[in-house]
């Protein structure tokens, strides 16, 4: 498909609309002035049966002789006649055409003779009864209509070519900011994110120029997080990389069998830990391109939760800590595998911070404000100054603390996406609460 461009389009409607509007009036200038030209053509035939009206019959015949009706295939010429009462041609022009006696004849009438059409005025004398017939053949009024037209279509040809260019011309200057804006736009480097200017914009263009404003905020922004996202994994991931590659080391160049084998389980440590984070990293850069929830569907917070609590019965067995769900239902609109997803990250986070003979609770509560799913820890909770930092990107709550600092991370984008909010409170151990808003 071939796109026009702007320009083209508006001279195409404007044209659209200005010719055939200058083309109607045209047509009505024509017909105004046909009427005229048969207002006047007429006239002319009743002044000049007045005047021979006047005259008795010898001066009528001198008349008839004249020049003027003598020669009747001049512009100028007229045919008169006068019939007696009962029809009887009394006098006519010679060699001039007849013109047929009607005793009830129309003043005004078109007739054709020989072929020809005619106008013809008919007069009858009150005394006497004779009639009086002035004729006058319609070529010469064709003539001067056909001069007319021509007259007509030249000057409204060469309005329409002048419109052209005019409307070419005018459309250039009025389509000279967007010009301007486009040339902004080219000239920039690939770097530069600055807002356009919209100081010379068109109110009808400033829309545009807004959304485009908007979309170099969230590339800005989105640029932004990449880099700091970028430096912040090659920083955590070098601590993983470089307590493997030590304990590596270690286990090559260390001879006691015991001391080689505890290196190399530290070293399967690291290797786990820089899986995990690497896992988590991926996870939060493909959950960061996210505009909208895929896959949305209803999904039960309760069965979600319970499938996830058998996920994690064997390690919490091990573990000593029991695991318990609280709650009858709760339906949430959203993806089913970024919901599971978030209950594994706080379920691990919570099981990893509780004792041996400590309790982790998941519940699910459903009211007229939404959802609340929270999940309730034993361990030792936190001060309230790191509570409100809980769920920022690579921060642990004390060193003392493992992980990377990325699951809770993960958590909130995954609430944010569904519209919800990710709070947590330290009270007998830490609880972290999702809320969701209802369904409709």
């Amino acid at each position: 498909m071939i796109t026009r461009s702007l320009r083209y389009r508006l001279i195409v409607l404007l044209l659209g609309v200005l010719a055939p509007t200058s083309l109607l009036l045209a047509l009505v200038a024509y017909q105004r002035s046909v009427r005229e030209v048969d207002t006047l053509f007429d006239h002319q035939l009743e002044q000049v049966a007045a005047t021979l009206f006047l005259l008795d019959l010898s001066q009528l015949q001198i008349a008839m002789d004249a020049p003027g009706f003598q020669h009747f295939d001049d512009d100028d010429a007229f045919v008169a006649q006068l019939w007696s009462a009962d029809g009887t041609v009394l006098m006519r022009n010679e060699f001039a055409p007849q013109i047929p006696f009607n005793p009830h004849p129309p003043r005004k009438q078109t007739i054709e003779i020989d072929r020809e059409n005619w106008r013809v005025f008919r007069v009858q004398e009150p005394v006497s009864g004779r009639w009086l017939g002035v004729a006058r053949p319609l070529h010469e009024r064709d003539t001067l209509v056909a001069n007319l037209a021509a007259g007509l279509v030249l000057p409204w040809l060469m309005s329409l070519l002048l419109s052209v260019g005019l409307i070419w011309w005018a459309v250039g200057r009025g389509l000279a900011p967007l010009t301007e804006l486009s040339q902004q736009i080219a000239g920039r480097r690939p770097d530069d994110l600055a807002p356009v200017s919209v100081d010379a914009t068109p109110l009808e263009a400033s829309a545009l120029v807004s959304e485009i404003n908007l979309l170099l905020t969230r590339v800005k922004g989105a640029l932004e997080n990449e880099r700091r996202f970028t430096a912040d994994a090659a920083h955590e991931l070098r601590t993983p990389l470089a307590a493997i590659r030590a304990q590596v080391e270690v286990a090559a160049a260390e001879s006691d069998a015991e001391v080689r084998k505890h290196a190399l389980q530290q070293a399967e440590k690291g290797v786990a830990r820089a899986t995990r984070l690497t896992e988590q990293l991926l996870t939060l850069a493909r959950l960061d391109h996210l505009d909208a929830v895929p896959d949305t569907g209803l999904c039960d917070l309760v069965i979600l939760a319970r499938e996830e609590l058998m996920e994690f019965a064997a390690r919490a067995m091990a573990a000593g800590v029991d695991i318990a769900l609280e709650g009858e239902g709760g339906r949430v609109r959203g993806s089913a595998e970024l919901l599971r997803l978030a209950l594994r990250n706080l379920i691990d986070n919570a099981l990893t911070h509780t004792p041996a003979g400590g309790c982790v609770t998941v519940s699910v509560m459903q009211d007229a404000a939404g959802v609340c799913l929270t999940v309730q820890d034993s361990g030792e909770g936190l001060p309230a100054v790191e509570l409100g930092r809980l769920g920022e990107r690579f921060f642990r709550a004390g060193s003392r603390r493992p992980g990377s600092g990325l699951g809770l991370s993960i958590v909130r984008r995954i609430v944010v996406l569904h519209g919800g909010s990710l709070g947590f409170h330290s009270q007998s151990g830490l609880s972290a609460q999702l809320r969701f808003p209802p369904q409709l």
